[in-house]
């Protein structure tokens, strides 16, 4: 097992079953009070459904995830994933790392309207989504890290915002507003030295089982 390349494990028959089964125990184990039993996540505290197709860290390789379990996001691992957080526009100083500006309610409702406008939602002021758009992509820099298209950056965690799946909340007004003025910055914890590397291997292996294939890039 050690000696496969992760991500060839789950084309490998007898790799894969071996890998499935001590797999599926280590996420029960570890995983399973965060992420679930059923590995679906929650969107009430913002923790990934590991069974769709929408990956916020990386492209759900064995290898990607494998890093992650033994590193973790934001988990003061200096291997880990610590590139971003999501800002919160409603404090003084929104983000520690780069000088952004609050914003004022009124500029928060603007934001709302272009993203539940750009996730096919309708019946909002045009005036409004195109000051949300401008600043999306400007003032408040949320294009630097989602792009300036809104679709995302699994290099650095930042989620899609506009294929109508949410990390946190439904997509309502409420939920995207509470995390636009609040902001967003979930852990996964390092378990390099919690697991052996065959365990973190095989749950690595068995959480990319769970995930639709990734397309091939056309």
């Amino acid at each position: 097992m050690m000696r496969t390349d992760p991500d060839a494990i789950l084309t490998t028959p007898g790799l894969r079953d071996t890998a499935l089964k001590r797999g599926k125990e280590v996420f029960a184990e570890n995983c399973a009070s965060c992420h679930g039993a059923d590995a679906k996540g929650s969107t009430l505290k913002a923790i990934p459904d590991m069974t769709d197709d929408d990956y916020l860290y990386g492209q759900n390789t064995p290898s990607d995830i494998e890093q992650i379990v033994l590193h973790g996001i934001r988990a003061g691992d200096t291997k880990g994933w610590n590139l971003a957080d999501m800002p919160g526009y409603a404090r003084a100083i929104p983000y520690a790392r780069e000088k952004l500006p609050p914003l004022t309610p009124a500029q928060t409702d603007d934001l709302v309207a272009f993203l539940r406008a750009a996730n096919g939602n309708g019946g909002y002021d045009e005036a409004r989504v195109d000051r949300g758009r401008m600043m999306f992509k400007t003032t408040a820099g949320c294009g630097d890290c989602h792009g300036g298209d809104a679709g995302g950056d699994p290099a650095i965690g930042a989620p899609n915002l506009v294929d109508g799946k949410w990390l946190k909340g439904n997509g309502s007004e409420a939920d995207i507003r509470h995390t636009l003025e609040r902001g967003l910055a979930g852990v996964s914890p390092a378990f390099i030295h919690r697991l052996s590397g065959y365990d973190a291997r095989v749950v690595a292996v068995y959480t990319a089982s769970l995930h639709p294939p990734t397309k091939p890039a056309q």
